[in-house]
């Protein structure tokens, strides 16, 4: 029994020791070969007019993360928080290695809490000849708890990959 318990201290006691390394990321190599929108990203989004392309709004701040496998999470400063939750999509190559497309959707709230709808945004993105840089333009949609378009409009964002 003592010969157990001891051979469990000691396992125990390795386990314990050993360190794993884990990463949202990928690492320097991998980014650089596989030229990659995979890893997070800060980003600064504009609100524009989709004839004329002028701001109708200050722009806002938001984090943005592309996982493996072309799925996507976001976080937006646009704005209030309680009245929106975090955003969720997916994302994919298209033609060449620094075209994507990407669709995201996120729940609206009213004041009180209570779910009011939902957003859709749709964009094209392309990443810089470095991959640090990522811009974007594309439109969006919103939605009452039917389905029905309230409004519509465009948008253009740059991001910055978080290293």
């Amino acid at each position: 029994m003592k010969t157990i318990a001891g051979t469990l201290l000691a396992l125990f006691t390795i386990l314990g020791a050993a360190q794993v390394n884990v990463s949202g990321q990928e690492n320097d190599s991998e980014e650089k070969t596989s030229k990659s929108i995979v890893g997070v990203w800060e980003t600064v989004v504009t609100v524009r007019n989709c004839e004329t392309g002028a701001p109708l709004a200050p722009e806002f701040q938001g984090l943005s993360t592309y996982n493996s496998g072309g799925t996507y999470t976001e976080s937006s400063g646009g704005g209030n928080p309680i009245l929106r939750s975090a955003g969720h999509g997916v994302w994919q190559r298209e033609s060449g290695w620094r075209n994507y497309s990407l669709k995201f959707t996120f729940l609206r709230f009213n004041a009180s809490g209570v779910l009011i709808g939902k957003q859709r945004v749709f964009q094209t993105l392309e990443l810089s000849e470095d991959g640090d840089q990522l811009t974007s333009s594309g439109r969006f949609e919103v939605l009452d708890l039917s389905g029905n378009v309230l409004a519509s409009g465009c948008s253009t964002a740059a991001a910055t990959r978080f290293q």
